[in-house]
């Protein structure tokens, strides 16, 4: 949101926010007590199905590069064979997954009472294979975390790259078709 209103000249303290879950802002989007909202999927998805939301301005160019496998550096440095296992296996369901998309859609609705459809549009908008830890990806990481320590999000300022793998070390835990 801060990167959006940027966009267009404005800071946060221009805007009057309000930190919601996703079903308070449907519900708060609903009885007209808000004027927009920042929501991810699969709430999107329901919100467009349900309610008919209009996209003032989607992620593209602001968003994170995606999720993140995390694991104490103590585990990875004691258990570098499993963790690239782990790895590759959670590359193979990513393939799966995304080859696959109304079978994933099919498997989360038991949970997410969604209906089918709408969490296959979900499915189908995310990546699901493994991605390199790039310098690039190091330094969005970067930028956000600069970004959240001037927002006063976070009261410490961190250097991405001393949390980060070294790139001799990610390399040997990254399956060797997801590589930079």
């Amino acid at each position: 949101m801060v990167k959006a209103l940027e966009e267009v000249g404005l800071k946060l303290s221009d805007v009057k926010y309000l930190n919601l879950i996703s079903p308070e802002t449907r519900a708060a989007f609903i009885r007209n007590s808000i004027d927009a909202g920042v929501i991810s999927d699969p709430q999107l998805a329901e919100f467009q199905r349900t309610v008919g939301v209009r996209i003032l301005r989607d992620g593209k160019g602001i968003t994170t590069q995606g999720g993140y496998w995390l694991a104490a550096r103590s585990f990875v440095k004691e258990n570098p064979e499993l963790v690239k296992i782990i790895l590759e296996e959670v590359n193979n369901v990513g393939k799966w997954a995304e080859a696959n998309p109304r079978d994933v859609a099919e498997i989360i609705a038991r949970d997410a009472k969604l209906d089918i459809p709408t969490l296959e549009k979900v499915v189908k908008r995310r990546r699901y294979t493994l991605r390199p830890i790039s310098g690039e990806i190091l330094s969005g990481q970067q930028k956000i975390s600069d970004l959240f320590y001037e927002q006063k999000f976070i009261t410490k300022k961190i250097n991405v790259k001393d949390v980060a793998l070294s790139p001799e070390e990610y390399t040997a835990l990254t399956p060797p078709e997801i590589k930079p």
